[in-house]
């Protein structure tokens, strides 16, 4: 028995936790607490919440907007003249950016030779393997070192077979003379101050339907060709000298020309459309993205070969080891405009953000002295409340009745009584008012027929509230 009626009790638990969460409702219930402290917190908490809102969200993040990221293409043109020296006391060579602008495109990004070595006039043939590029598969003492038909570890061409003495390096078949192979001391071609490039940036805010380009519509031909970028001075200038681009990345060119970098071109285009379209302008900034700091592998260079034909029809080539610097841009643009959909979005939910105020008062008051009795004034059940209404209704009605049937009865003293003299006195009296408290603020006037309508609503409140 005592079993089935725990297993009974645990039903009846979950069957009235079922129903409460079916047919009951809560509602918040709002009290008023006097309290300095508590009430400059919650408006200091508020204060903070609208500044947070105003300043970040609104004003700096722009959140009231719609959003879209650019499309963009670069494009440049590089002008200028280098020279670099011959040995012998020739005359100087001259090289324009046909010469030391190597691909003559790419796709964002450019590359501009500051340091070179040049292996000329190659050919196909036989010639010992270059003792620079390595140890294993290039010495040796003996042909049977050599390999035939394999090819040299890192090198130039495939091994013959035969050991090459007093070079002591096996002989390939491959481009004769090898590659001339090792780092300069210093740039061998100067003159990068006439180095201009002129950027062609073309961005598209495809959900906006905007176009725009760094070229503006006021530019003419003239200032193109006289200008000269210059955060300070001219920030819009497209055009920028080669030796300026390597400052403003706070790098120095007579040290980074020698063994080549790369440099990070940023343009910028933040663009708020709710405002006229002429101000949507580009930012440009430089930084340097390799380490000057790097010990193996340092600094940007490749290889780069010129064919041609010798007189007697057999081919040729030059082979060219560039250092440079390579410049890659790196283009961000952002658009943005009104959205009546973002906007109340975020209304929406900076209004329900300033329950946060509300929840550290909360906080706080859990922690108060009298938080007990707080929580008894906050969580009130209405069935405890109208078994209280009623039982105050009982009462009330109670005391209606007893003060009526005192009042008939001394009504009807005073009537027997009237030789004593006090006649006329009760009978002013009958038409005073009995004063019944219901409650802690009504008072009502008493004769028989208040009497009627009092009884009358007495029970008809007491069948609405039962």
């Amino acid at each position: 028995m005592g079993a089935g009626q725990s297993v009974k009790t645990i039903y009846g638990k979950i069957g009235a936790s079922v129903q409460a969460f079916f047919f009951e409702y809560e509602t918040p219930r709002v009290i008023t607490m006097k309290s300095r402290r508590i009430g400059v917190l919650y408006r200091l908490v508020q204060l903070a919440l609208l500044i947070y809102l105003i300043g970040y969200v609104f004003v700096y993040s722009k959140s009231y907007q719609r959003f879209d990221v650019a499309d963009s293409s670069v494009v440049t043109k590089v002008k200028g003249i280098l020279q670099r020296d011959m040995p012998n006391g020739a005359p100087a060579e001259i090289w324009d950016s046909n010469d030391f602008v190597v691909p003559a495109q790419e796709s964002d990004a450019f590359f501009v030779a500051t340091n070179l070595i040049f292996t000329e006039n190659q050919g196909q043939g036989l010639c010992p393997e270059d003792r620079n590029v390595g140890r294993r598969g290039i010495h040796c003492s003996n042909d049977t070192d050599c390999p035939a038909g394999t090819p040299t570890p890192y090198g130039n061409g495939v091994r013959t077979g035969r050991c090459v003495l007093p070079n002591g390096t096996c002989e390939i078949s491959g481009w004769c003379p090898t590659e001339i192979d090792y780092t300069p001391k210093k740039p061998v071609l100067y003159g990068f101050d006439t180095v201009t490039i002129l950027v062609k940036n073309h961005v598209n805010f495809r959900n906006f339907g905007v176009k725009r380009r760094n070229i503006l519509e006021s530019f003419s031909q003239a200032y193109l060709q006289s200008c000269r970028f210059h955060p300070v001075t001219d920030p819009l200038c497209p055009v920028f000298g080669f030796r300026d681009m390597v400052t403003f990345a706070n790098e120095s060119l007579d040290l980074m020309a020698v063994r080549g970098g790369i440099i990070g071109f940023g343009i910028e285009w933040n663009c708020n459309l709710d405002r006229d379209l002429e101000e949507c302008l580009p930012r440009y900034t430089f930084k340097r993205l390799d380490s000057i700091h790097d010990k193996v592998a340092k600094g940007w260079n490749f290889r780069h070969t010129f064919y041609y034909y010798d007189a007697n029809g057999k081919s040729r080539r030059d082979l060219v080891k560039f250092w440079g610097i390579r410049f890659v841009f790196l283009v961000n643009g952002l658009a943005g405009k009104f959205s009546i959909v973002h906007f109340l979005m975020h209304v929406g939910s900076s209004i329900g953000l300033f329950g946060i105020a509300s929840l550290v008062c909360e906080v706080i008051l859990n922690y108060w002295r009298s938080s007990s009795v707080l929580n008894d004034s906050k969580f009130v059940n209405l069935e405890d409340l109208k078994a209280k209404r009623r039982m105050s209704i009982m009462t009330s009605s109670a005391s209606v009745n007893s003060a009526a049937a005192a009042y008939r009865y001394n009504l009807k003293g005073a009537t027997e009584d009237q030789s004593i003299g006090e006649t006329d006195h009760r009978r002013s009296s009958s038409m005073a008012a009995v004063v019944i408290p219901l409650s802690a603020k009504d008072v009502i006037p008493y004769n028989d027929s208040v009497s009627h309508e009092l009884n009358h609503a007495t029970d008809k409140t007491n069948s609405e509230w039962l």
